[in-house]
């Protein structure tokens, strides 16, 4: 049994995007002043030219401290939330309470083998799987579940191996598990 977690909203617009385009510009500007600071026809307003860069590089370096400090504050912010369970059966999948029988599936996807845990220098949550659910009546179900080291896909593969004799489970797809040795 694995846990569900909600999906987080992406905003089309945020703070960090803003700092960003902020220092695309500055950086433009930086660039278009050195330029026009080479030509003879501005000999005289070089120095200027010259001075404004070097505010502007200081600008632009708060702007990276903004960004940064933004990074860290709020990066937490929109984070999934448990939100139900889900189990995969030889013969049907369990979401909360619905009872989705392996009849009445069409097609079964799982996307991604990413378990909870320090792996090689790399901390993971666990969360960035997702699990497509197509039935037969057209319905798309995707769900982003969780595994850990000691409740991973992995250690279903008996399950998964009759779900993809039954021909619900891809090729590809099973054997993407079988193979994964990421995390394991």
């Amino acid at each position: 049994m694995f846990r569900t977690f909600s999906k987080v909203a992406e905003k089309k617009f945020t703070v960090g995007k803003f700092l960003v385009i902020l220092m695309a510009v500055d950086i433009l500007i930086i660039v278009g002043l050195l330029t026009l600071s080479l030509f003879p026809q501005f000999y005289r307003k070089k120095d200027f030219f010259l001075e404004s860069t070097f505010t502007l590089n200081m600008v632009l370096v708060g702007i990276f401290l903004l960004a940064a400090l933004n990074y860290v504050i709020f990066s937490g912010r929109n984070r999934s939330r448990p939100v139900g369970q889900v189990e995969i059966l030889e013969d049907r999948i369990v979401v909360d309470e619905e009872i989705i029988p392996i009849a009445e599936v069409e097609k079964l996807r799982l996307i991604g083998n990413d378990v909870k845990g320090d792996f090689r220098g790399f901390i993971s949550k666990g969360i960035r799987n997702q699990m497509v659910i197509t039935q037969t009546d057209g319905t798309v179900s995707e769900l982003i579940f969780e595994q850990t080291s000691a409740n991973k896909l992995l250690d279903r593969k008996e399950i998964l191996a009759v779900w993809h004799q039954k021909g619900k489970l891809s090729d590809s797809n099973y054997q993407n598990i079988l193979r994964n040795t990421n995390y394991y």
